[in-house]
């Protein structure tokens, strides 16, 4: 996520996937993190709406392609 932060302010969008790529192993890794990240959703759905979608989508691709093999 820190690399991610560097990189935001140079031209492109090399800043935004390193960022989203940290904090999906943020996530993973951290009690803690995904506690705040909950509570955060919940307390601000607009905001976490799109992250939730993305989420929702790779959860299902993933059981799918868990039930087919």
């Amino acid at each position: 996520m820190l690399f991610g932060l560097l990189l935001a302010p140079l031209p492109g969008p090399g800043g935004l996937p390193v960022m989203l790529l940290g904090g999906i192993l943020v996530l993973r890794n951290s009690a803690d993190a995904r506690r705040m990240f909950v509570r955060n959703k919940r307390r601000y759905p607009r905001v976490f709406s799109p992250v939730e979608r993305i989420r929702l989508k790779l959860r299902e691709r993933r059981l799918r392609k868990m039930n087919r093999g």
